[in-house]
């Protein structure tokens, strides 16, 4: 994945633009929260380097980054205008007896020096003659040269390798970045900064097994059931009557105190679509009792689409990375849910008297009670739940 380009000027509002470009490319590519706030240090170091510079040459920054591997790259091109290449000359000039300290620096005057030597060869012999332990390269002949941070002084101890090296430019450069390379590429000087992050693990889709439910919101269960017995021939299986249960509530959204919540539920199965209606009224608190009718064109739909599925983390972590969708509840807590535990008693089917209880009630609250699920709302404005665990109901 590679970055869109930045231009650089000696204008702090680049800066800006190349530390969201980096945020913006590292989030897209995977990287966590950290490993995104290294790249921001490390472009901010690249600009630091090369600021004076800029305010002459031209320059581009952009990022590319491929299965945790990353590669900034700051670009720049010596002034083509006979005026801006002069004063740039007449600057580098003045460096040529000045001594260079500090490794950041060293590789600034080199990055400057590489975009003049043709011009100035002694600035750039200066250069790197204050590397000390020769010189990282000779005077460039026409293939393109090659400094490396990670081939600089091989042979030396690491301590006297980085004697000269402050505090702050130990902890970004050698803590932080694998690899920077100051390489000649045609007409342009490149200045790359590699930093190896572990893979992001692959992103897992959803594994469906099929529909769970389609839930409706009503005003009064009983003739809500009726209804649809009349309207579909909907078979009612089991309902739950006056609802407590504070997983329910938390992970659907619905109350900010989640035991205050009081609601009923039934199931009614439509013949020959394996589909499951949840017919679903809240004593406490009620919302609106006036149904909305929507136009035949508006973009509307159920109250939610459930799916059953049987890898429910990984789910999870699929839909809150997916773009245009909303968890239903959006703080850093909500995750994927399991109901509280329910009782037999909690239990009823319509062909039963509700003083009555037998083996049925108590397997479906057993299934209930292992039930897992989470919510949220897609592009249009369609609430979906995914569920694992409800085998007692839908296909």
């Amino acid at each position: 994945m590679k970055s869109q380009e930045i231009k650089l000027t000696n204008n702090l509002s680049c800066a800006v633009d190349a530390l969201q470009m980096v945020e913006t490319t590292a989030a897209a590519a995977g990287l966590t929260r950290e490993q995104v706030n290294i790249l921001r240090l490390l472009t901010e170091e690249m600009i630091s380097m090369t600021t004076d510079i800029l305010k002459t040459c031209q320059g581009t920054l952009w990022l590319e980054c491929e299965h945790g591997a990353c590669a900034l790259h700051l670009t720049a091109m010596a002034p083509i205008e006979a005026d801006a290449k002069t004063a740039f000359i007449a600057a580098s000039k003045q460096n040529i007896n000045s001594p260079i300290k500090g490794l950041k620096n060293k590789i600034s005057a080199l990055f400057a020096g590489l975009l003049i030597y043709k011009e100035l060869p002694d600035y750039y012999v200066a250069v790197c003659s204050s590397f000390g332990g020769g010189a990282p390269m000779s005077v460039p002949p026409a293939s393109s040269p090659v400094w490396s941070l990670a081939e600089y002084g091989k042979g030396r101890g690491r301590e006297e390798k980085f004697a000269e090296m402050e505090g702050v430019e130990k902890s970004i450069l050698l803590g932080f970045a694998d690899d920077i390379i100051v390489s000649v590429k045609n007409s342009w000087v490149d200045l790359t900064v590699k930093k190896q992050f572990s893979a992001p693990p692959e992103k897992q889709m959803p594994s469906f097994t099929g529909l769970s439910h389609v839930c409706i919101f009503v005003d009064d269960m009983m003739k809500a059931v009726s209804y649809y017995q009349k309207l579909l021939g909907a078979v009612p299986d089991h309902y739950l009557s006056h609802w407590r249960n504070k997983g329910f509530f938390q992970a659907g959204g619905f109350l900010d105190e989640a035991e205050e919540g009081d609601v009923s539920i039934a199931f009614v199965n439509v013949p020959g679509t394996k589909l499951t209606l949840e017919l679903m009224q809240y004593h406490y608190p009620e919302g609106r009792k006036t149904p909305v009718i929507f136009a035949a064109n508006d973009v509307s739909g159920a109250r939610h689409v459930a799916l059953k599925v049987t890898n429910i983390e990984e789910a999870f972590a699929h839909i809150k990375s997916m773009p245009d969708t909303t968890l239903i509840n959006q703080t850093d807590e909500y995750r994927v849910f399991q109901i509280s535990e329910t009782s037999p008693a909690q239990v009823h089917f319509f062909d039963q008297d509700v003083r009555e209880s037998d083996e049925r009630n108590v397997q479906t609250a057993k299934i209930l009670s292992g039930v897992r699920y989470f919510y949220f709302i897609d592009k249009y404005g369609l609430q979906w739940e995914f569920e694992q665990g409800h085998s007692d109901i839908g296909d």
